[in-house]
């Protein structure tokens, strides 16, 4: 019993002494970019002149908030699919915005970056896939489920005017 008690305080005291070490390790370390959800009307600048916005403005996506009852916009299950998020003031941005898709703009939404796919892809743009949609296209309450499966290439092309031109934002000449 005392080889445990000296070998326990041992341990104890060691831990007291480098704990602050390490704390001081991790804090040298600078933390991880975190993109910030800057909303539809940023992405509006650029996308309105080749119809994505307005496209998007009159589809379902735009209207998915307003789709809900007071009640459920209080339902954090609904919330989480029909709307995308809160901005850095912490506003939450209603509906199925750009970003709820393509990822938090606030580091790619920049017209500099945008032109550079690599570059965008870097700073946080998603191109979104199948998985993306499926987070909410199958996760849908039964009493709202469509009588069809999700058909990601079929709605793709619903979604908005870029859907069939894959390549954006516009690849580096």
């Amino acid at each position: 019993m005392k080889k445990f008690v000296i070998t326990f305080t041992i341990v104890a005291v060691l831990a007291i002494f480098m704990a602050p070490a390490f704390a001081q390790e991790k804090a040298a370390e600078p933390a991880p970019a975190k993109h910030t959800y800057v909303g539809a009307s940023k992405c509006m600048m650029c996308h309105k002149k080749d119809n994505v916005y307005p496209t998007w403005l009159e589809s379902k996506h735009a209207k998915a908030w307003d789709s809900l009852k007071p009640e459920e916009q209080k339902d954090e299950k609904c919330v989480a699919c029909h709307s995308t998020g809160k901005n850095a003031a912490g506003e939450m941005l209603t509906g199925v915005q750009c970003e709820a898709c393509h990822g938090p703009g606030s580091d790619y939404m920049k017209m500099s970056v945008m032109k550079d796919k690599k570059l965008a892809l870097e700073a946080g743009l998603i191109m979104p896939d199948e998985k993306v949609c499926k987070k909410c296209h199958e996760n849908v309450p039964a009493q709202f489920a469509s009588k069809e499966p999700f058909d990601f290439a079929k709605m793709k092309l619903k979604v908005h005017a870029m859907a069939a031109k894959e390549e954006a934002p516009a690849e580096k000449k």
